[in-house]
């Protein structure tokens, strides 16, 4: 390469460059509309949430799984800029389909909080309706793996360390999450403020399947719904909320990353959780 191509070379690289970073400044400095910034759907809290989880990145403790990296991303619907100071609550089941704080619970079934296979396990349908899923339940035990609060920076994002989520009957692999605002940290957890979102973070199909073939999933010996059988996934707009999935090591470590726009001065009303069928397709 010659060096006056060079030197053409750099200076159209510069140019790009900043053409970039202009694009994501005026997208992020823009008022929202429909078409760039719209305000994703509520979804339902599920029974197993608890309050007052700990402030905390890491929230895998001694769970075994695939590494899982996640990052979320929340914006102001308004605006598109960035959400920060607001209090991100992450939950969701270890690769056996249980939930810490729910160890031991039973409703009465042989096979714990949702049907059979043992105490605990999560895999049949909940009381409340042939589809539908109870209010929150009280917990059985004080564990607290994979539960953990985060404040989004002022980029807006808060991120987690845990593994990628396994599954019970009736519910593909997903991660709960609140999003909260007005609030404070208070010793170890997060007080005060009010909810202002309501969502769960879902996987593309094809990438969860093959997770789901290596150890410690593989030992949980029982149907695992899929996105198109599971209603909360088909009839709480769950198209909308699926992380791009990034894969940082051959099926040994993932990064899932996901924007959420919310309105945060409102506070949701809790979603209607009594479920029909899924449509069919």
């Amino acid at each position: 390469m010659t060096s006056t191509t060079r030197r053409r070379f750099i200076t159209t690289a510069a140019a790009s460059a900043a053409a970039i970073q202009l694009t994501r400044y005026t997208f992020a400095s823009s008022p929202a509309d429909s078409a760039t910034c719209p305000l994703i759907l509520e979804q339902e809290v599920g029974p197993f949430y608890i309050a007052k989880e700990l402030l905390r990145s890491n929230i895998t403790e001694d769970k075994i799984g695939v590494p899982l990296s996640l990052r979320i991303t929340i914006l102001d619907a308004k605006t598109c800029a960035p959400l920060p100071k607001a209090a991100i609550d992450v939950w969701h089941c270890d690769a056996s389909g249980l939930y810490s704080g729910f160890t031991k619970t039973s409703l009465g079934g042989p096979g714990g909080p949702e049907g059979s296979g043992g105490p605990g396990r999560p895999i049949g349908p909940l009381p409340g309706g042939p589809h539908g899923h109870p209010p929150a339940m009280k917990p059985s035990d004080k564990l607290t793996f994979l539960r953990g609060i985060q404040f989004t920076g002022a980029d807006g994002v808060a991120a987690f360390q845990t593994i990628f989520p396994g599954f019970y009957q009736g519910r593909v692999n997903h991660i709960h999450f609140k999003v909260r605002v007005g609030g404070h940290a208070q010793g170890k957890t997060y007080d005060g403020g009010h909810t202002s979102h309501v969502g769960q973070v879902f996987f593309p199909e094809d990438i969860a399947v093959k997770l789901m073939t290596l150890e410690p999933y593989a030992s949980h010996h029982i149907h695992r719904t899929t996105a198109a059988e599971d209603g909360i996934f088909q009839q709480q707009h769950g198209n909308t909320s699926v992380a791009c999935l990034q894969e940082l090591q051959p099926t040994t470590s993932y990064h899932a990353d996901i924007t959420i726009s919310v309105d945060p001065n409102a506070t949701p009303a809790p979603v209607n959780n009594r479920l029909g069928p899924p449509p069919k397709s």
